[in-house]
């Protein structure tokens, strides 16, 4: 696999007569109001939005669910992926849409934010959390490349709990940008443990800035998932439950626009029954009944959406919007401001998402992660041991096979050694 793509490898088009336009015509992908979202202003590109003396426009791009992938590559077959609907992935691919989408818009007027789970989910984030972890002086792959990328905030998802709460906070400060999230609280005080909110400036020609204020929320499934690493030492709110708490502070602190960044699907169902008395999938709910939200940036559920929801207290419009997973999608969330009253208001949004196979891989992003990149390759691609005969796992679904049975005595092995010394080590392990 090639670290450092060119837009030859973009299909339809040579490398010296593709343009960023082109690129990103094939990489539309859909969404709501589509009619506002290319009003770019480039003359204003390194001053702030355009405001013609009524309306500005701010834009926030966004991913979620990266799940550890920066390159277009799968680990486990040794080659680039590839799927049925021939979607690439990694936050290379997914920093090419971003940046593009600065450069046409204009950067000042751009906002850029995750919906969580970056640390876990390939080779790559568990060698730099098991082999050699970050809690020892590395520097994790995934904070190298959303620091190139140029976040400006990131929800926790429930994967960044995975390998435990050392790790996670030593993956927040190798951050240039915030790891929110208001609805994860001491154990005992109750006090956020992680910053839940901050602020953001857009600074405008010859009129008062825009001051974003952006919310950090995650499923609370985490106190079930990862209950050996969090119990006793943090508890997990409910979303809609705390942003009714959180979402007039940050209107008090001098917020004129709410965005929510919340690792939390949109179906309003959970996956834990009863076993908890809040919602895992409660972003739809949240824009519903919380008032003062703009716009939420949905993770978790690794679904497409691009919508609008309407609250019930105001009724007015919030967008909605998840991009996928993996880095295969980006999404755009543009909002139309005008003063009423000497104040910022939305008084109009619209979403896309982008797709991100359209464009070459950020040199930027690969860069700052190839080393990391080419030991994992090697650590995950090294002889571990020697099979004489084929063993195919294709039928364990429903039959005995002789890799599974492998697997299952390798397990055992494994667990009896951690018991060895315990009271438990006498216990059989099935």
């Amino acid at each position: 696999m090639s670290t450092d793509p060119t837009p030859d490898s973009t299909p339809g088009f040579l490398a010296s007569a593709a343009t960023r336009r082109q690129l990103l015509s094939l990489a539309a992908v859909g969404g709501v109001g589509l009619a506002t979202v290319r009003a770019a202003a480039p003359a204003t590109a390194a001053t702030g939005p355009a405001t013609n003396g009524e309306t500005v426009r701010l834009t926030v791009l966004g991913t979620t669910d990266l799940h550890g992938n920066v390159f277009n590559w799968d680990y486990f077959n040794n080659r680039e992926y590839d799927d049925r609907a021939h979607n690439d992935i990694g936050l290379a691919k997914a920093s090419s849409v971003i940046k593009m989408r600065r450069a046409d818009l204009g950067a000042a007027s751009c906002l850029t934010l995750d919906a969580g789970d970056t640390i876990q989910g390939t080779p790559l984030a568990y060698y730099y959390a098991k082999i050699d972890p970050i809690t020892s002086g590395s520097t994790h792959p995934m904070a190298a490349a959303m620091n190139a990328v140029g976040y400006d905030a990131a929800a926790l998802g429930n994967h960044e709990f995975n390998y435990g709460i050392d790790t996670l906070r030593a993956f927040e400060k190798q951050l240039d940008f915030p790891l929110l999230s208001a609805n994860t609280v001491d154990w005992n005080t109750g006090s956020p443990a992680f910053k839940p909110w901050v602020i953001k400036t857009v600074k405008l020609v010859d009129e008062k800035p825009i001051r974003v204020g952006i919310l950090g929320l995650v499923t609370p499934g985490v106190a079930i998932w990862d209950k050996a690493n969090v119990e006793g030492r943090l508890k997990f709110p409910g979303i809609v439950e705390q942003a009714r708490v959180m979402v007039p502070r940050l209107k008090a602190a001098g917020a004129d626009v709410v965005i929510v960044s919340a690792h939390s699907g949109t179906n309003g169902k959970s996956s834990w029954g009863d076993a908890l008395p809040y919602v895992e999938n409660a972003s739809r709910i949240l824009a519903e009944e919380v008032a003062g939200i703009d716009a939420i940036l949905v993770g978790h559920s690794h679904v497409e959406v691009a919508t609008k929801v309407t609250n019930k207290q105001t009724g007015k419009d919030v967008l909605v919007c998840e991009p996928l997973y993996w880095g295969m999608r980006v999404a755009e969330m543009t909002l139309s401001l005008q003063k009423v009253r000497g104040q910022w208001q939305v008084v109009d949004s619209s979403a896309q998402l982008w797709n991100a196979n359209a464009v070459p891989e950020d040199p930027a992003v690969t860069g700052a992660v190839k080393a990391a990149h080419e030991k994992v390759l090697g650590y995950v691609n090294s002889v571990i041991g020697t099979c004489t005969q084929a063993m195919s796992a294709a039928t364990s679904r429903y039959e005995d096979t002789a890799a599974m049975d492998f697997i299952n005595f390798v397990q055992a092995g494994a667990v009896k050694a951690a018991l060895a010394g315990t009271p438990e080590a006498g216990l059989p392990v099935l």
